[in-house]
């Protein structure tokens, strides 16, 4: 589609300042991302966000919401929402198709009210869905199909950026932050996590220190300050960018087993059938395959998603792809 003129430019500027960045200054490179998408739509909260498929988490390198910087950290996700929703289609998520279904069932960024409009992006590597950027607004109908378009090229440069950013080697922690060493009580993820919390307090503290200089203080020592509370937030984006792109070992992980163990054979063709790659033929199609009746189709799909935990068939795909939680 052609791109206005105020979105050329914001996306310009964002690309220069991107490649002006240091090569290890993600922050800045996230940080421009948000400004420029700010230049063009109405917006309220942006993230970026790491997908660690194998354990269903996504690590959050920045957010930003209502004009200030959150904490970073990992969360996991589940099957049916945005992430899965993302991961498994490869395509933008848009408020507009569904109403927000999809978007109100994961976390709430901010004040945590409902958001009126948002657009959710892949980064997409030759591996699939590598990360999200995620821009969400209180003003409804402001996300249009500029804004994705605009997002969707925002996230190919991010993803540049992360490759660049994260070599192949895993990250030592312990050496270059000895004190979030893992002594057998806590992960790398958690130490990160606390490390990010730390970093939160700091900046926090930080902004009061400068709320409380007197009026005829020095403006140098109020730049000062600002510029030390980035800073926080600049060290927790390089961190959780870096632990993005961590490699586990074989050795290190416990078998993957059968999402469908506990199955009778008969249900096992069933959720065969569903998951096939024609798509689910519905019971109709079930019961015509396997030569039995729908009412029979309906009893083993049922019998199905109760062993399972799920609540809807189309959770099947995501189950077997991604292994039980």
């Amino acid at each position: 589609m052609t791109l206005s003129d105020l979105t050329i430019r914001a996306l310009r500027h964002a690309d220069q300042v991107m490649h002006e960045a240091d090569r290890s200054d993600v922050f800045t490179v996230y940080d421009a991302c948000r400004a420029a998408v700010g230049a063009i739509t109405r917006l309220d909260d942006f993230y970026v966000a790491l997908v660690h498929e194998q354990d269903r988490e996504l690590s959050y390198p920045y957010v930003f919401s209502n004009g200030r910087y959150l904490e970073t950290g990992t969360l996991a996700y589940g099957p049916s929402g945005v992430v899965a929703w993302v991961l498994a289609s490869h395509r933008p998520y848009r408020y507009r198709d569904d109403g927000g279904a999809l978007l109100n069932r994961g976390v709430r960024f901010g004040d945590g009210q409902l958001s009126a409009d948002a657009v959710v992006v892949p980064m997409l590597g030759v591996d699939g869905v590598v990360g999200l950027l995620g821009a969400l607004s209180d003003t409804p109908d402001v996300m249009t199909d500029e804004v994705v378009t605009a997002l969707t090229w925002l996230a190919a440069l991010v993803l540049d950026r992360i490759h660049a950013a994260s070599p192949g080697r895993r990250l030592n922690l312990g050496a270059v932050y000895p004190e979030l060493s893992d002594d057998g009580r806590a992960g790398t993820l958690m130490a990160v996590n606390q490390a990010s919390s730390a970093l939160t307090r700091l900046a926090l503290d930080i902004e009061e220190t400068a709320e409380e200089l007197p009026p005829d203080a020095d403006d140098g020592a109020r730049d000062r300050l600002a510029l030390l509370s980035r800073r926080c937030f600049e060290v927790q984006a390089a961190l959780m960018t870096r632990l993005g792109g961590r490699a586990e070992t074989a050795r290190g992980r416990s078998p993957v087993t059968d999402p469908l163990e506990g199955l009778s054979a008969r249900e096992r063709e069933v959720v065969a059938l569903v998951i096939g790659p024609d798509g689910d033929p519905g019971n109709a199609g079930i019961a015509a395959a396997l030569d039995i009746g729908t009412a029979t189709v309906k009893t083993h799909v049922a019998s199905v998603l109760a062993k399972l935990g799920l609540q809807h068939r189309s959770e099947l795909r995501w189950l077997v792809r991604h292994g039980p939680g």
